[in-house]
């Protein structure tokens, strides 16, 4: 089996991290090297035994930099092998060793999440997986073939350091919180990389999530009108339909985006998902 390094960035979530390392840790295969970007600071971080984890601060541009925390973990990374973990992850035994052995140049392995509907106070895959529930929209996706590449997010994936350069990396001018995974989508279809899903799972620790996402109004609107810059049409249509619907913005027929008002207090409460998912 070949070296691999991991990466996962984190704001907070102090607990969530060390559920992921705990199950890291319970791995059938190690890796060589974890990369942690942290997007505030380095307080609370509790690392456990035998693993080599190293940090990195990434908080200067924007309290929430998800594309540049993203390329700062994988260009940091010593092996060429690289797995991305969301922090809210806590993988299966077995996750590892399935994606690299399917991992070539040429494609970017990801695999299935399930759904705890609470935060965990252990990363124990085994005796947190009968407690998960399945995504609705990702129960069907096959194994083992190409998918459609707008199924990607970047929960958890597996890439080779030769194609992440060759992509170009996430594009860094998709500052905050929306449409970064969508445009490295795009991307890697334009360069003919290829997204498989293997048979594996991840569980996603429950947090306090909006739908929609309201609390992230100005950067999603920000990043919708870069992508469509981009590449000519509106991401995050679900969201932005949304928002239209409570009266915050307005789409004409040419996909221009014009700001009405921002959301209320109480827009942003009631928007609180009662759903794990």
């Amino acid at each position: 089996m070949p070296e691999f390094s991991i990466v996962t960035i984190v704001k907070g979530r102090r607990k969530q991290l060390a559920n992921l390392l705990e199950s890291i840790k319970a791995s059938t295969i190690l890796p060589y090297d974890i990369q942690v970007v942290c997007m505030d600071d380095l307080d609370g971080i509790a690392i456990p035994d035998g693993l080599n984890v190293n940090f990195h601060l990434n908080n200067k541009i924007h309290e929430l930099p998800l594309a540049a925390a993203r390329n700062t973990g994988i260009a940091a990374a010593k092996t060429d092998n690289v797995i991305l973990i969301d922090v809210d992850c806590i993988v299966s035994p077995t996750l590892f060793a399935n994606m690299l052995t399917a991992l070539e140049v040429e494609n970017i392995i990801t695999a299935y999440p399930l759904y705890l509907p609470v935060l965990p106070d252990t990363g124990n895959y085994d005796e947190l997986k009968n407690k998960a529930v399945t995504h609705p929209g990702r129960e069907r996706i096959p194994v083992g073939e190409p998918v459609e590449h707008l199924l990607f997010w970047s929960l958890i994936f597996a890439i080779q350091k030769q194609t992440f350069e060759k992509i170009g990396g996430f594009d860094e001018s998709f500052i905050g919180y929306g449409a970064e995974d969508t445009d490295f989508a795009m991307m890697f279809h334009k360069a003919d990389i290829k997204l498989i899903f293997v048979h594996d799972h991840v569980l996603h620790q429950y947090h306090d999530k909006h739908d929609p996402p309201v609390n992230h109004f100005h950067s999603i609107i920000e990043n919708a009108m870069r992508y469509r810059e981009k590449w000519n049409v509106l991401p995050m249509q679900r969201w932005l339909k949304a928002f239209e619907e409570m009266g915050l913005i307005k789409i004409d027929q040419a996909d221009h985006i014009t700001v009405i008002r921002k959301p209320t207090d109480s827009q942003i409460k009631d928007s609180v998902s009662p759903h794990p998912y």
